[in-house]
């Protein structure tokens, strides 16, 4: 701490001095805390030492979580000395050839680390093999793929999003809690571990049954309505829907407003448009997917891969049955308490006047 004494004639001048390095430090801590805050703490951000490049596809991007991974990778990288050298869409869940493609270009390109949002879980191995032979490591980011030869991962739990979703309609007040599911598509493994959390951890609650789905069809607000409508038509006494992710999500609770129905949707992946439905009920409660927080993480991380620095935090490869090292970035539960305080623009969508990259 500074302390003011007189001296003399000088002392304004001092003063001025003395007034001008508080107001540095401020303006040093305040950054230094911006830097902090926009990785939320969760590792020390190191710009590169010597540039190189990355090439990222991704699912699609149709939402907020897979725009906020592309997003949070190219402002971070432009922050660390890092190039993203291009950025592919696979189209949907299942186009993997699609995605073949598009990593197998990646040695053309003169990319060095290949980032892959995977179209689904399994299949990627042979290709994520021919990549690490031409030299090139690989990151996986937002949702898991089933290879040992993946570098490592920046991901979330979806064990654990499924079981606070259940644990959030346990707590939700007295009286029976009956649930119908809209389990996501097939094939799509972060969905499979939600349900299955979901469904495993409802078992706990003696004041919840949950009525099985059936996983099939794609995302969306018209899936959601369409499976939610049948699934309220069947059953009058369904009083809440689970979904694995929001735009399910929107489409049940269309569904139940269009019907009149009492009927609380829970679901994942924040977004901007749920903030009213939480507000007045409709949605009892959404997961925070802070995509832009993973993409940032997945540039720094590496960063430390290609410089072989240390990893910090990385959970061993075997841990949560997956076979390489990686991060799960720990979500927040949003709900009508703590929509109005919550950061969108650090956790999931990028700025407004951002502009998405050329996309192949």
């Amino acid at each position: 701490m500074f302390v003011l004494r007189s001296f003399g004639k000088h002392s304004a001048v001092l003063k001025g001095v003395a007034a001008a390095t508080l107001i540095g430090l401020a303006l040093a801590c305040t950054a230094a805390q911006a830097e902090t805050d926009r990785l939320l703490g969760l590792i020390l951000p190191i710009k590169a030492e010597k540039p190189f490049k990355i090439g990222v596809t991704v699912v699609h991007l149709n939402d907020d979580f897979y725009k906020g991974i592309v997003y949070g990778i190219e402002d971070e990288a432009k922050r660390s000395n890092v190039q993203v050298v291009q950025v592919s869409v696979a189209g949907g869940y299942g186009n993997v050839r699609e995605q073949f493609a598009q990593l197998d270009a990646f040695k053309t390109i003169g990319v060095q680390v290949a980032v892959l949002a995977p179209a689904a879980y399994d299949g990627f191995d042979p290709i994520i093999q021919s990549l690490k032979a031409a030299g090139i490591k690989v990151a996986s980011v937002g949702i898991p793929v089933n290879s040992k030869n993946v570098d490592f991962g920046v991901l979330q739990d979806d064990r654990s999003i499924g079981a606070v979703l259940a644990d959030q309609i346990c707590k939700s007040g007295p009286g029976q809690k009956i649930v119908a599911t809209v389990p996501g598509p097939a094939g799509a493994e972060w969905a499979r571990l939600r349900y299955v959390a979901f469904t495993d951890e409802s078992k706990k609650c003696p004041s919840m049954k949950v009525i099985p789905g059936a996983f099939g069809g794609g995302l969306g607000l018209q899936e959601g309505m369409t499976q939610t409508s049948d699934i309220l038509l069947r059953d009058p006494d369904v009083n809440f829907i689970y979904t694995p992710e929001i735009s399910l999500g929107m489409g049940a609770a269309q569904a139940v407003k269009q019907q009149n129905r009492k009927v609380q949707v829970i679901s994942s992946a924040m977004v901007r448009e749920a903030a009213p439905l939480l507000k007045d009920g409709q949605i009892l409660a959404v997961v925070s997917e802070p995509g832009i927080i993973m993409g940032r993480l997945i540039v720094q991380y590496a960063i430390r891969e290609m410089e072989g620095k240390p990893m910090p935090n990385l959970q061993p490869a075997s841990a949560q049955g997956l076979a390489y090292p990686h991060f799960d970035v720990p979500s927040r539960l949003i709900t009508r308490e703590n929509v109005d305080s919550h950061p969108f623009n650090i956790y999931e969508i990028p700025p407004a006047d951002w502009q998405m990259p050329a996309v192949q």
